[in-house]
């Protein structure tokens, strides 16, 4: 299997990490390639890059080294192999890792280079990143979303810190259900960083993850504190009323939640997350562009789509907003 990891922030390189390690340890994936292209490169770049099995012995002084610390604070050097324009065509599995924002420029960059049958894994926060594809790409490719409460941190390029562990979920958008495919995806993917678990319907599993980041990202964003935080009774009110209306909005798109048990989730979340600083606080904090438009955003969309009043998600939507262009 031949394997691309798109984008080199905390998600990708934990991905790259377990993967790269993974494809070290078992036999059955020894001709196996990984490769990693940042976002923010064009396939005519000047990358370093091999092309030999990433458990080749051979020296390559061209390769980036990264550091990796997993969660019981022990610490990983390992190599990172970047992609070019062969790697693409070769490519059976692309795995996006950044930003909503950032996905449809990365795809169109590379997706006239991607051979037939390739799957296609999307990595992000939020939701309505399906209609900003390129119209048509589900008859050449598969696409997957992959959800996951693993915490990661970039201290520094190419160095992350493995925080918190979790679990992931992965269940197929667009195109083709290949069971072969599907099955094949989920045994690497559970292999290198358990657990993983498919879903023929992922589609509440995505609902789920973006009601909790409608509370969380935000307010935390906002009033800059830790995730724990939120379960303070100061924010009570606000998370009862974003539920609401994400539970609204769900509704008339065919998603069913019950309000008690998903303001429970949310407060198990924020505990199980207590020290964390959600990746939007972190992104306003170093000021960078959030992915607002696509939680909350998202939220409020919808609710004018349905003609549903989403006040506090829009307050949070544009809130944050004022945030970014202020830094």
């Amino acid at each position: 299997m031949n394997i691309i990891i798109v984008g080199q922030g905390a998600i990708g390189l934990l991905w790259y990490h377990h993967i790269l390690q993974h494809i070290k340890s078992d036999v059955a994936y020894n001709k196996s390639q990984l490769h990693l292209l940042s976002s923010t490169h064009s396939l005519s770049t000047n990358l370093p890059v091999t092309h030999q099995a990433v458990n080749s012995t051979e020296a390559d002084d061209t390769i980036q080294q990264y550091c990796f610390t997993d969660h019981n604070n022990d610490t990983h050097n390992g190599n990172i192999y970047f992609a070019k324009a062969k790697d693409i065509e070769q490519a059976d599995v692309i795995f996006f890792c950044v930003k909503s924002f950032q996905i449809l420029s990365a795809l169109i960059k590379i997706v006239d280079n991607l051979k037939n049958n390739s799957a296609i894994i999307l990595a992000h926060n939020g939701m309505g990143i399906l209609s900003e594809l390129p119209t048509g790409i589900e008859k050449n490719h598969a696409i997957y979303t992959l959800l996951t409460t693993h915490g990661c941190l970039r201290s520094a390029p190419f160095c992350i810190t493995h925080t918190g562990v979790g679990s992931s979920d992965i269940g197929l958008l667009l195109g083709e259900n290949n069971s072969t495919q599907q099955q094949s995806l989920t045994q690497l993917l559970n292999a290198a960083l358990p657990h993983v678990n498919y879903h023929t319907q992922i589609k509440q599993k995505q609902w789920l993850k973006l009601a909790i980041n409608c509370v969380i990202n935000p307010l935390t964003a906002i009033n800059n504190v830790d995730n724990g935080q939120i379960n303070h009774t100061t924010y009570q009110d606000s998370i009862n009323i974003l539920l609401k209306e994400v539970i609204a909005v769900a509704n008339a798109e065919g998603v069913q939640f019950d309000l008690q048990e998903l303001k429970k989730t949310v407060e198990d979340v924020a505990y199980a997350t207590a020290k964390n600083c959600s990746s939007m606080r972190c992104d306003v904090l170093a000021k960078r562009r959030t992915e607002i438009d696509y939680i909350n955003g998202f939220i409020h969309r919808l609710g004018t789509k349905h003609n549903i009043a989403t006040p506090e998600n829009t307050k949070m939507w544009q809130t944050v907003t004022n945030l970014e262009y202020k830094n």
